[in-house]
């Protein structure tokens, strides 16, 4: 119940400040329309209202959306996969971005296949979140963001680090915290997302950085043997529904 508190109150407090700014905004705006005709020669500070109602909506839709993802379950689809081959995909999706923004992308892959039982989708998704924010952490030339895949104690992993500006030493602690955001237009709820699917799919995700330096995002994941197991046990361990029983 206390997780549940903090959750509801961070909520409100995201969503109230944009909701405040709408209101009176439109507030502005109504009074200014009644004022017509005198007021049709303030054409664009009328359009610069409306557009600052269309900001402030359209962020509040983000919030809720992105918290929506995060507090829904996840219907997750695990098939056999390779690590390899998702984090080639995901980095070919963005590489003519990437290049056109002046990073350079740098990939050392396993030799041997990662097999995995995991949901691709969710897992670019992850990919994509990690390398968007190294992307965004970028202040200086070169900029170089390398992701490395491999597999320790017969646990697949994949690396990316960047050599951004790194996270201050005060914010490491609150990076997964609900709604802590850095970012002028963030939502808090990248990295919570990012950990939550991580989770489900039973892996670990650290995270190191040095302010100045940069940043690596360290993700291990189960083997495909391993992840089999789990879910099998998640299986026998979920009870029965009343009929059944």
């Amino acid at each position: 119940m206390a997780d549940l508190g903090a959750v509801a109150s961070g909520l409100a407090h995201e969503i109230r400040n944009p909701l405040n700014s709408l209101y009176i905004n439109s507030q502005i705006l109504e009074e200014m329309l009644a004022a017509l005709p005198e007021a049709m020669d303030r054409k664009e500070e009328l359009l610069s209202l409306a557009r600052a109602n269309m900001k402030v909506t359209q962020r509040l839709n983000d919030i809720l959306s992105e918290f929506l993802r995060f507090a829904r379950p996840t219907a997750m689809e695990f098939v056999v996969t390779d690590l390899n081959r998702v984090v080639s995909d995901t980095l070919r999706f963005l590489e003519v971005d990437f290049a056109r923004r002046g990073i350079e992308l740098e990939s050392v892959f396993h030799p041997d296949p990662l097999p995995l039982f995991a949901d691709e989708k969710q897992l670019r998704q992850v990919l994509l979140n990690i390398l968007l924010n190294a992307e965004e952490a970028m202040d200086k030339e070169p900029k170089v963001i390398k992701v490395t895949t491999g597999s320790e104690r017969d646990q697949p992993f994949v690396r990316i680090a960047d050599n951004g500006k790194g996270i201050p030493r005060q914010d490491r602690k609150q990076i997964f915290r609900l709604f802590f955001s850095t970012k002028k237009s963030g939502t808090g709820l990248g990295l919570p997302i990012v950990r939550k699917i991580v989770r489900e799919h039973g892996g670990k995700i650290g995270i190191r950085s040095r302010e100045g330096r940069g940043t690596t995002v360290t993700i291990s994941l189960p083997s495909e043997e391993r992840s089999k197991e789990r879910l099998s046990e998640q299986a026998a361990e979920r009870p029965l529904p009343e009929k059944v029983r």
